[in-house]
This record gives C-alpha cells, structure tokens and sequence, in this order.
C-alpha cells in the first residue's frame, strides 16, 4: 500500500529534501532520514487532533489552504521563509505541546541538531496539509471522513490510494516510479512494505 513516506521518492520530494537541506545545511541523507520520521508523525497528530475534539479547526485548515493545487505545482520556487511561517501556524495547531517533544525525539534517534529538526519539520506540514487538502477536495469528502483519509496516507489503507498518488506523482516525476505506483494500487507480492507498516497514530 501507499503511503506519506512514498513522498520521498518523487520529484515533489526531492524537492522538499533539497529545500530543507539548503536551509538546515543538513546532508540530503540525513534530511531524508528526518523526513521519514516526522511525516507519519505529522498526520499520528493530525488524527490524534481530530479525536481529541480539534476537528473543526482542522478541517478549517484543509479547506482554507491557500489553492493546494497550485501550492503543489509552483512548490520548487517557493521561498522558503515562506514555508517556514506557514509551518510555524500549521505546526502549533497540528503538533501543539507535541512539537518540542517531537523534535528532541528526533534529534535524539537521528543524531542531528534539533534545530535542524525542527526547520526539517516546519517545512514539511505545509506540504503533509495540501496533500490532505487536495485529496479532500478530489473525493469530495465530509469532514468525517478525514481520519479515514490520514489512515490511508499513513499506509494502513488503500481506500484513496488513487487520489494520494495522482497527487504525489506528475508528469515531470520519473518515469520508473509509475510501475512502482501501479504496484502500491494492485498490491503486487513484489512491492516492498511501507517503513512504518501498521503505525496508525492513534493514542
């Protein structure tokens, strides 16, 4: 099955790497391994919000994203500063008290600084929200549905699998990882399990 951590191997997500690493000084490497980390983690709050009563401020957030769409396609000449207060707003309503805990968590396991980390991180929601927000608005989804959209891009369902890879994927990504996409949808035996199989972000 599909998931957030599929991201990484598009061009959107080489995009995301590099920025991040430019702004951090970070090794793409050790941007990746941050990444792969804080991504489900993003969306594990996110749901958890959404149980804890937080779901109108949530679904808020997905239908106000400024024009995801476009967000996706001009994401490469994005400034970065600009990513970076986005994700600061984003963050504070996604992660809340989480956000230090998090971050020092990570700098911990991955051995990098946790001010990296948290630029890493900052950078990312904006990218984890307009997915979310484009997948929402392609299924023409309720606001209960949304949960049942984070489980999907968290890797324990296929149910919108379609929608989140013709969000992640375009026409200028490389053409080898189309197979590869097919795959995630038809559940080939050949299609290695995602990273974080069966992480469901729930409490």
């Amino acid at each position: 099955m599909a998931s957030i951590l599929d991201v990484l191997n598009t061009n959107l997500g080489k995009q995301l790497i590099n920025k991040a690493s430019k702004e951090t000084g970070e090794s793409n490497n050790n941007v990746a391994s941050v990444l792969g980390m804080v991504l489900p983690l993003i969306l594990g709050n996110f749901k958890n919000k959404i149980q804890e009563g937080h779901e109108e401020a949530l679904t808020e957030m997905l239908e106000e994203a400024p024009d995801p769409f476009k967000f996706i396609q001009v994401f490469p000449d994005k400034e970065t500063t600009e990513l970076v207060d986005c994700g600061n707003d984003y963050g504070e309503i996604i992660l809340g008290e989480n956000f230090s805990a998090i971050t020092n968590t990570i700098s911990e396991s991955c051995l990098i600084k946790e001010n990296s980390v948290k630029k890493i991180t900052v950078i990312s929601i904006p990218v984890v929200v307009a997915i979310l927000s484009i997948q929402k608005k392609k299924e023409n989804l309720t606001n209960n549905d949304i949960e049942f959209l984070i489980d999907n891009a968290l890797g324990n369902s296929s149910k919108y699998n379609n929608s989140f890879l013709e969000t992640i994927l375009d026409t200028e990504d490389d053409p080898n990882i189309i197979p590869k996409a097919s795959e995630m949808i038809l559940g080939k035996e050949n299609k290695k399990d995602s990273i974080l199989k069966g992480y469901t972000g729930g409490k």
